[in-house]
């Protein structure tokens, strides 16, 4: 074989390769995002459970197990695009507490999912803004709804990179 068909070939596997693990988050990857997530999880159901903001009622919270997730999966981590809302309208929430919660609309989150454009709406609560203003609450619904998850819809809480840019998972 030819010194220059050989080395073609050799520069060849290493692009292939370059692409092939760019492309696809490795093993290392992986675990990292699925440590994360159930790190995430645990201090929620620690939340719900111990502190007295939590949603539910102390009588709840004694026998409170914690929520229940699917699966840690990173083909859901996706990274989002922010635009702010042109005007803040706002509405209200009635919580499990009793306390209705005021929510202001902050923008819309474009990204794509599994070949598909999507957008959620990111809301923030009104008392909180100026105190926690890089926290987003992203509700939504999905095939789940009211099958193998609460049919009023499911939740993102979603911190702010700072960039123009926030990452959802």
């Amino acid at each position: 074989m030819k010194r220059g068909t050989l080395f073609l070939i050799v520069v060849g596997i290493m692009v292939w390769t370059g692409v092939v693990s760019c492309s696809k988050p490795n093993r290392v990857q992986i675990l990292a995002y699925q440590k994360a997530i159930l790190n995430t999880r645990a201090d929620k159901d620690r939340f719900f459970a111990t502190y007295p903001d939590s949603p539910l009622l102390p009588v709840q919270r004694m026998n409170f197990k914690g929520l229940r997730y699917y699966r840690p999966d990173i083909d859901y981590k996706v990274t989002a695009v922010f635009t702010p809302a042109k005007t803040a309208g706002s509405f209200q929430i009635q919580t499990s507490s009793g306390r209705p919660r005021v929510y202001v609309v902050l923008g819309r989150l474009n990204f794509s999912l599994k070949g598909h454009k999507l957008t959620l709406t990111a809301y923030q609560e009104k008392d909180l803004l100026a105190k926690h203003p890089d926290d987003l609450f992203v509700p939504f619904t999905d095939l789940t709804s009211d099958k193998t998850t609460y049919g009023g819809g499911r939740y993102l809480d979603v911190k702010s990179k700072g960039s123009g840019s926030r990452q959802v998972t």
